[in-house]
């Protein structure tokens, strides 16, 4: 078997495992829209966590974005961090997919699985984070019995 994503993977559904975009945020503060936004999404090959539901923001007026890639579909959201990624290190300024920005790719901290791509100008950035790549997950608890 090939190395790789495959086409039949990139071709499924790639938003249907994240609750939160189908979510109705109520007007006003209520419990469960509290429980929904501190949910991690994590790596999907790992498990390791990227980034919160709650820096999920609007770029351009929307959350979530569809392009295709080498001819196959990617659909990402934009996020205001994710301190689970890393950068590659290598900035393109060519072929953006946000007119403006810069882009660098991400990957998980831990497994180093693509998992966006960072973009940036000289005012700001923010994160395009392939919702394919991530799940959602109850926060981690800290492990209060370890000592140093």
């Amino acid at each position: 078997m090939e190395k790789g994503i495959s086409p039949d993977f990139l071709g499924q559904e790639q938003t249907s495992h994240l609750t939160y975009l189908t979510w109705d945020f109520a007007l006003f503060e209520n419990e469960a829209d509290k429980q929904l936004l501190n949910k991690d999404l994590v790596c999907a090959a790992c498990g390791h966590p990227v980034t919160k539901v709650s820096d999920k923001i609007d770029v351009r007026g929307r959350h979530a974005y569809r392009f295709t890639n080498l001819g196959y579909p990617i659909q990402l959201g934009c996020y205001g961090n994710a301190s689970g990624s890393i950068g590659t290190g290598r900035i393109s300024n060519g072929y953006s997919w946000f007119r403006g920005y810069a882009w660098e790719i991400q990957l998980c901290n831990h497994c180093y699985t693509q998992v966006g791509w960072k973009y940036m100008n000289a005012e700001t950035h923010f994160y395009g984070l392939v919702f394919k790549m991530l799940r959602e997950a109850d926060p981690k608890e800290p492990d209060v019995g370890e000592t140093e």
